[in-house]
């Protein structure tokens, strides 16, 4: 082979690899292994501190504080609700200073959700910390769910899960990827610890839980990948449910999936250097496989189609050259919301195309140094439940 041969097939193995192999490869561990949740050691633990992080949350802090407070009953324990406001302009922290039970920490200027939990941990007084955010909705046992896993001494924080409510065209693709993504959590937290958690519903033992560093993009990998460092799991319960929607542009969602990508990048120099070493980082493979080579793949997309133009010569290369476009064109015409409503395949691979625009769009927010302004809030509609 030619050096645009190599070239292709190198960049065909890293996405079939990241989407296709690397899944199969995990559960076909799990299988092999036989992995299975072990035998409870431990009393459970009997309380909480709520961690609620709100920046100009006004009209959903009264109902989340409420429902929070409602949870915590429910674990028979003692707990508290600490809500932060994140340099909020609006009547945030007073709202919550009307409820009993709640604590408030304000911070005078807006620093991200970082600095935001690492305040309210640093103020927390129980056994495990609980992370929420204002707009969602949990079910009625969804604290119990996350808090019963710490039964178990080997687990050092517990992710629960997001559940997205259906939303047409592009976005419809969007939700099922996250159906993807969250049963991929699964199959690693049973293969031994998952890479990250799920910001708006999580658990981490509070002697375990670590500063986050100010401007941190994802808080939700860096603290738990802390935590494994340190020799604890961290696993995923699909029992522990919280109710969200996409927003209501596409436009946003991919602003929002921009900034997740470039905090990846950017963790790549927040992390201590164990972190990058396989030999130190129990979650080294799932790491690497699952959101290092994901940023690479646009790149490896782009030089597949090019390698496969200077190749079309070849007839094998010119029907994969025809593939590729019948793939790009399906995702064109589903980029037309009319269409992409009516025929699920075209949003999907809509979709599929939008993301990896958003993480090759994220190296360059990365590295001008932007990745801190590539998100906004965006507008949702309120969550089913309510």
């Amino acid at each position: 082979m030619n050096v645009l041969e190599w070239i292709f097939w190198a960049c065909l193995a890293i996405v079939v690899y990241t989407y296709i192999l690397y899944p199969i490869f995990v559960v076909a561990i799990n299988l092999v292994l036989r992995r299975h949740s072990p035998e409870v050691q431990t009393p459970q633990p009997q309380s909480v501190s709520i961690v609620l992080c709100a920046h100009n949350e006004e009209q959903n802090l009264p109902r989340r504080i409420v429902e929070l407070s409602k949870l915590i009953a429910t674990i028979g324990g003692a707990g508290e609700i600490i809500v932060v406001s994140d340099g909020s302009t609006d009547r945030s922290a007073e709202i919550a200073r009307q409820h009993s039970g709640v604590r408030v920490v304000e911070l005078p200027e807006k620093q991200g959700k970082a600095a935001a939990l690492s305040a309210g941990a640093a103020v927390a007084g129980h056994e495990i910390l609980v992370f929420a955010d204002a707009r969602q909705h949990w079910a009625d046992d969804a604290l119990m769910r996350l808090v019963e896993n710490f039964a178990d001494p080997s687990v050092g924080a517990v992710s629960g899960d997001l559940v997205l409510e259906s939303a047409p065209g592009v976005l419809a693709g969007v939700g099922l990827y996250w159906r993807f993504e969250k049963w991929l959590r699964m199959q690693e937290s049973r293969l031994g610890s998952q890479v990250g958690v799920t910001g708006a519903i999580s658990a981490v033992r509070r002697n375990l839980f670590r500063p986050i560093p100010p401007g941190t993009l994802l808080d939700d990998v860096y603290w738990p990948m802390m935590v494994v460092l340190h020799g604890y799991r961290v696993i995923h319960d699909e029992r522990a449910q919280a109710f969200d929607r996409l927003p209501d542009q596409t436009q946003d969602e991919f602003r929002r999936k921009v900034r997740t990508q470039a905090g990846n990048l950017q963790l790549l120099t927040l992390l201590p250097g164990s972190a990058l070493l396989p030999w130190s980082n129990p979650v080294w493979w799932q790491w690497l496989s699952h959101k290092l080579l994901r940023l690479v793949v646009p790149w490896a997309l782009l030089g597949m189609l090019i390698s496969n133009l200077l190749l079309v010569d070849d007839p094998m290369y010119a029907i994969l050259l025809a593939l590729q476009a019948c793939g790009y064109g399906l995702a064109l015409l589903g980029l037309v919301p009319a269409l992409a409503q009516r025929v699920r395949i075209l949003g999907t691979a809509a979709s599929v195309i939008v993301l990896n625009a958003a993480a090759f769009v994220a190296f360059w927010v990365w590295i001008a140094g932007r990745a801190g302004k590539s998100w906004h809030k965006a507008q949702y509609q309120a969550p089913a439940g309510e």
